[in-house]
């Protein structure tokens, strides 16, 4: 499937026959390629007499170009044309004995995982899903407040691409003038004194407001922020870097807490009226910040407290 999508990449007409030649297949087989991308979401223009064409470019993910921006030589990249989800694909690696830091990318996924057991909504070669497995040599107490740090390296990448009025929500979505534009969902995996980590992020880089009718909050991408779609490629590498480098820092055991007045920076919540919901109730109060250790301060009128992630859900008054 990813061959013939390169070579209509392009956005320019190409015959059946033609495709057939340069995949070495029959006709009727690129025809049946041709319905599964259809099938998948990928919309094709044919035109009799000239052939089949996307109607805009697009750019796959490549390793090369990923590794052109990425500073080290140290991560292995996978890339996958369709997968279940860049989480469970990178976990199965690591039931393999794949050595991390591991990066695996995709072009789709069939069953993307949010926060709190929701899907996360995704098009076909046209935003970034990936999964960044790092293993921390010090253990689970390392990891404190790791969510939060990888939502200030999207912001950082965010910041570098040019996108204005960045906003972090606790615990880890990053929004764009109070519209959704990016999450974040880790899955830690420990065993004895070390702690593996998956850190996902699915960032909105062009959307078709199709394949979001039955998202259930406002958002945003890069697309419509820009004018224009950025490389994907390009973007990966960017994040790969953020993330070494803060998986880095946590493995030295700085935390969360050299941070902590850069995430402020970005707080949407921080001085605002919020209500607080878990599975058993609902709480109102005020957000004052977080901890280093990555808890969310919240002033109910009679008593300060820290809450943590978990099942927690917050939305502002």
């Amino acid at each position: 499937m990813r061959d013939l999508l390169l070579l209509l990449s392009d956005s320019q007409f190409h015959s059946g026959e033609e495709l057939g030649q340069k995949l070495g297949v029959t006709r009727a087989a690129i025809w049946k390629k041709l319905k599964k991308l259809q099938s998948i979401g990928v919309l094709v223009h044919s035109v009799k007499g000239k052939g089949y064409r996307l109607p805009s470019a697009l750019e796959l993910l490549d390793k090369e170009k990923i590794q052109q921006t990425v500073s080290s030589n140290d991560i292995a990249i996978q890339i996958c044309f369709e997968t279940d989800s860049t989480n469970t694909e990178l976990k199965r690696q690591i039931e393999q004995g794949q050595s991390l830091p591991l990066l695996v990318v995709s072009e789709k996924q069939t069953q993307g995982k949010g926060r709190r057991g929701r899907q996360w909504e995704g098009g076909v070669a046209q935003n970034v899903m990936l999964s960044f497995g790092w293993c921390f040599e010090s253990g689970t107490g390392a990891i404190e407040g790791l969510s939060l740090a990888v939502g200030v390296a999207v912001a950082r990448v965010l910041d570098t691409l040019g996108v204005a009025d960045i906003g972090l929500k606790w615990p880890n979505d990053i929004h764009i003038n109070n519209q959704k534009i990016c999450g974040i969902l880790l899955e830690m995996i420990t065993d004895s004194d070390v702690c593996q980590v998956i850190i996902g992020i699915g960032l909105n880089v062009k959307m078709a407001p199709q394949e979001m009718a039955s998202v259930d909050q406002p958002w945003t991408d890069l697309h419509s922020l820009l004018g224009r779609s950025p490389s994907r490629n390009s973007i990966v590498g960017l994040l790969v870097n953020e993330l070494t480098a803060i998986c880095q820092s946590f493995d030295q055991g700085k935390g969360l807490s050299e941070l902590v007045d850069e995430w402020i920076k970005y707080d949407i919540l921080i001085g605002t009226e919020v209500m607080l919901q878990s599975a058993s109730k609902k709480e109102f109060g005020l957000v004052k910040g977080i901890t280093e250790k990555g808890a969310l301060i919240f002033d109910d009128g009679i008593e300060v407290r820290h809450i943590y992630g978990g099942e927690v859900s917050v939305r502002k008054q």
